[in-house]
């Protein structure tokens, strides 16, 4: 893979080509890694031609991932520094206590355990915690209502996801969603449990989570805009299609 540069509408870019193997036709990725033209082998294509020719649709996904970038959160793992929980930020305490918690708005860390792991380890322990059991109730409660059952409830530290249901019935959901807003959480399960009756995005699919969440679309909106903040790291955000573009 070579890097070039490359004077676009007045914006100086860089780019990277590829030759691939398993490419069908010339094409442009932009996305979190940069700008790449792909090309099939022994394809002729003038890549540096091809950006051009999709000039402004280049930039304009170029500068919304910026933009996304500019959101990301820069998390610091010490204590006393402020983390997202059910949408609240709340500081980090360091304690003498047997099990990490969270309590009186705070995010409870035991000394010990640190001492043996990190701060960054134990609250992405706790988050995984407070995730199954939270999704737990939530699935509890809806699945009831909707009046649809499910099989397993499954934690997972997915990056390319926010939540799935699979054909078994089983459903998955990202552990970072406990930073969100309670109300996002409980329209994803929605969302989740919706797919045991209708598997498309169709208009019966979107009727049923409506019967339950009048307001989805500001909903799904809102993760749209604020999914990018949901990190925990900076590592979160490698690779292409990533978990906070909304992909339920």
């Amino acid at each position: 893979m070579s890097e070039e540069k490359i004077n676009l509408l007045g914006e100086k870019i860089e780019f990277k080509t590829n030759k691939s193997k398993n490419a069908t036709k010339p094409r442009i990725d932009v996305d979190m890694k940069g700008i790449r033209v792909v090309t099939p082998e022994g394809d002729q294509t003038n890549p540096e031609e091809l950006i051009r020719n999709n000039a402004r649709w280049v930039l304009d996904k170029k500068d919304k991932y910026e933009k996304y970038w500019r959101k990301a959160q820069i998390r610091i793992f010490e204590e006393g520094e402020k983390f997202p929980y059910l949408g609240l930020p709340m500081p980090i305490h360091l304690e003498n206590v047997s099990e990490n918690k969270i309590s009186n708005s705070r995010i409870v860390l035991s000394k010990s355990k640190v001492e043996k792991s990190s701060i960054k380890e134990e609250i992405e322990k706790l988050y995984r915690e407070k995730a199954r059991d939270l999704f737990t109730d939530k699935v509890q409660k809806y699945s009831k209502q909707i009046d649809v059952d499910y099989n397993k409830i499954m934690i997972w530290n997915q990056r390319t996801r926010w939540a799935s249901c699979s054909s078994k019935k089983n459903l998955s959901f990202n552990w970072r969603l406990l930073m969100a807003p309670e109300k996002i959480i409980d329209y994803i399960v929605v969302h989740e449990l919706a797919h045991l009756i209708e598997k498309n995005h169709t208009k019966e699919f979107w009727n049923i989570v409506e019967k339950y969440i009048p307001d989805y679309e500001q909903r799904e909106e809102w993760l749209k805009e604020n999914g990018i903040r949901l990190i925990f790291t900076k590592d979160d955000l490698s690779g292409g299609e990533i978990a906070w573009e909304n992909k339920l």
